[in-house]
């Protein structure tokens, strides 16, 4: 595997992790504000919506060892009604954008969500166009709805570990039981998409060999450290699990970088 194809490893993770932390706190400032404080729910997802920004200024910065220059990139924007690759840059480049306006906006306690959720939909559709790509292409393993499910499974999840991290760096995070209730029901969303993740790839995978299985441990094991992690602090507010949490999110950011490796290792076009 050549630099380029790392430089890609790197920006789509990367990219995804980004939105899914965005539509994630903008879902949970949406639905806490309607269970505690609107004051505690916008400090409590402040520093993960302040993250996305630099989070993508490093994607797209990767991104330019791939394509070349940014001359390259600035010229693939050119084709934006017939090229899924435009499609990318543009809605990134939007979602970046946007993420700008909506952290001026959402420095005021009762700021309305409908910009937030704007630019999350402008974040889905960058991750839609990143998937088309593969999709459109020859090759058989990247021509399936597994591409698709891959990408959305890497956003949700990075996002959601993503998400939970900078929102435990909030003081008193576990004294409500609005949050809790919350985390709770994310982390069984999280384990569900990851089921499905894994359901998806062993359905495409023609061989079962030493990484492919280590890539559904990593997967599998993180998704439940999540779960039991959410759990106890749903049960039992008082006692934290945060080396589990830990473990959960370097288990998940392990498997979805190698899962995405595995990926581009498959990339064995049709010979014409």
């Amino acid at each position: 595997m050549y630099s380029g194809e790392w430089a890609l490893i790197i920006f789509s993770v990367l990219t995804q992790c980004a939105v899914g932390i965005w539509v994630i706190a903008i879902g949970f400032r949406t639905f806490m504000t309607r269970r505690i404080d609107p004051g505690f729910a916008t400090q409590l997802t402040w520093r993960p919506l302040l993250v996305v920004g630099p989070l993508m200024c490093v994607a797209l910065v990767i991104s330019i060892f791939h394509l070349g220059s940014p001359t390259q990139a600035y010229a693939s924007v050119g084709n934006l009604l017939t090229s899924w690759l435009s499609r990318e840059i543009v809605f990134s480049g939007l979602f970046l954008f946007f993420w700008v306006i909506s952290i001026l906006f959402y420095r005021r306690e009762g700021a309305s969500k409908a910009l937030g959720w704007l630019t999350s939909l402008l974040g889905l559709i960058a991750v839609f166009s990143m998937s088309s790509i593969y999709y459109t292409t020859p090759i058989p393993a990247w021509a399936s709805p597994n591409t698709y499910i891959s990408f959305f499974a890497t956003m949700i999840t990075l996002g959601s570990i993503a998400c939970t991290l900078f929102m435990e760096t909030v003081r008193d995070f576990r004294g409500h039981q609005g949050v809790r209730d919350l985390l709770w029901k994310l982390s069984l969303l999280t384990m569900g998409v990851l089921l499905v993740q894994l359901a998806f790839f062993f359905f495409n995978s023609k061989t079962y060999s030493l990484l492919p299985l280590l890539y559904c441990a990593l997967l599998l094991l993180g998704g439940m450290n999540f779960v039991g992690y959410s759990f106890q602090g749903f049960k039992n507010p008082g006692k934290g699990l945060r080396p589990v949490f830990y473990l959960s999110l370097v288990l998940l950011f392990s498997a979805q970088i190698l899962g995405r490796y595995l990926f581009y290792a498959n990339a064995i076009p049709i010979m014409g």
